[in-house]
């Protein structure tokens, strides 16, 4: 999930979406290019799973798709 798209930001669109659905499906993963240290708090309670910082690295991003596959088959 991008979080910052033009019209709505990644965390409204998360928050409209948890709404309706569970906080382990769908996966999501936020994506930004934010340096905050904090954003990781900040998603986790908008209702995300993960997040992939820019620019993205392939090993880190597998690396992140790893643990949230693993915490869900776990059911964390």
């Amino acid at each position: 999930m991008d979080l910052q798209m033009p019209e709505m930001d990644g965390f409204e669109v998360v928050k409209r979406i948890r709404k309706f659905r569970s906080r382990s499906w769908p996966l999501i993963i936020a994506l930004t290019a934010s340096a905050d240290e904090h954003l990781w708090e900040k998603c986790l309670q908008a209702g995300m799973n993960g997040i992939i910082r820019k620019p993205v690295l392939l090993q880190g991003m597998a690396d992140e798709l790893r643990r949230l596959l693993k915490r869900a088959k776990d059911g964390v």
